[in-house]
């Protein structure tokens, strides 16, 4: 039995798919390229990003393990002037009940304490000057880091939305693929034609 349309029904044509245009496919095929470069860019600027953080992680230990030694150094320090200032408030009752000898000794003794701490304090505050220096060079470096990984964010955001924008305005659309191969041949010849020059 053949089939056989009913009486006054329509019989519709499959309606014809529009295919993009060689300048539209061409837009397409340029957008994937940049894509695909900014990309790599992006996957290369990540790697050196991840070995600066590296670096800036040692560095950061270092610069924790310096404080810590300052710290530890000036609450020695201060302990030690400490000490010297109590001796020295000891020494004012005790000198006069003391022999002139005794007195000698005793204000030879914390004579030379006072200065072994006090020729201790320009240097350790040099030090603790310079650490502050460092600290403050540091933080500028990580302000840099951090600005420069946010960068990178937003460009991977960029791209993940111009890949989306390109699989919705290119990825499901039909090109003739005459266009395609007139398209990488005519790629072809200008990347050749640089090279010749």
């Amino acid at each position: 039995p053949q089939l056989v349309a009913a009486p006054g029904a329509v019989i519709q044509a499959k309606p014809k798919v529009k295919l993009m245009t060689r300048d539209e496919l061409r837009a397409c095929l340029d957008r994937q390229d940049a894509s695909a470069a900014e990309s790599k860019a992006i996957e290369a600027d990540d790697k050196v990003l991840a070995e600066e953080r590296s670096k800036v992680l040692l560095e950061r230990d270092a610069i924790k393990a310096k404080q810590v030694e300052i710290e530890t150094a000036e609450k020695t320090l201060l302990a030690d002037n400490a000490a010297v200032a109590k001796r020295f408030e000891e020494l004012k009752e005790l000198l006069p009940k003391m022999s002139k000898k005794e007195q000698t000794e005793a204000k030879a003794d914390y004579e030379a304490r006072a200065k072994g701490v006090n020729e201790q304090i320009d240097p350790h505050n040099q030090r603790k000057k310079v650490f502050l220096s460092e600290v403050k060079a540091f933080e500028e470096r990580v302000d840099s880091f951090n600005k420069r990984k946010d960068a990178l964010a937003e460009r991977a955001d960029k791209l993940g939305d111009a890949q989306e924008s390109w699989r919705n305005e290119c990825g499901n659309k039909p090109y003739d693929e005459a266009d395609e191969i007139a398209l990488k041949k005519e790629r072809a010849a200008a990347a050749a034609k640089p090279a010749s020059q």
